[in-house]
């Protein structure tokens, strides 16, 4: 396709993640944040599978549609995730660290997404982001197993910051 065709992907993604996220902030009121997170993670890396296996343009761009909707909840849900589980005496700074380690993934994501794809093609660079999402909901029962104001703290993360019952 066309260098616009292109440029459309991810610009449509951008766009949808952004409107979703409106939305999103109401369905964090009825859902409980740890299924979010990894329903946004699921429905996010679907839309990835989807814009992999993409036969046409118009298939691909639903694929970005899909996973702006995921997306959108993911950054916040996990931010809101880490303050609730924090200790009340490390909570600022254990936000700080999420949301550092978050633009970390903004800076570092688009790029290596950008090498895979031109070392293995396109498809699989999608497919290599929707796996990265598919790790999300595994990895998000340890967030519900962590209590409030006990399992996390600011300090340097311990096996037992994400296994305590």
């Amino acid at each position: 396709g066309s260098p616009a065709s292109g440029a459309m992907g991810p610009a449509i993604m951008a766009i949808t993640m952004g409107v979703a996220r409106l939305f999103g902030q109401g369905l964090a009121q009825r859902v409980a944040a740890v299924w979010l997170l990894a329903g946004g993670a699921a429905i996010s890396a679907a839309g990835a599978l989807t814009a992999a296996m993409a036969v046409n343009p118009a298939m691909a761009y639903a694929g970005f549609i899909v996973m702006g909707i995921g997306s959108s909840v993911i950054a916040p849900t996990a931010f809101s995730l880490v303050g609730a589980r924090a200790n009340p005496q490390a909570r600022a700074r254990a936000v700080a660290r999420a949301t550092l380690y978050g633009y970390f993934g903004y800076f570092v994501g688009p790029p290596l997404v950008g090498f895979i794809a031109g070392s293995f093609g396109l498809r699989f660079a999608f497919v290599f982001a929707a796996v990265m999402l598919a790790g999300i909901p595994l990895h998000a029962g340890y967030l519900r197993q962590a209590r409030a104001g006990e399992g996390m703290t600011a300090g340097p993360a311990r096996a037992s910051d994400m296994s305590r019952p």
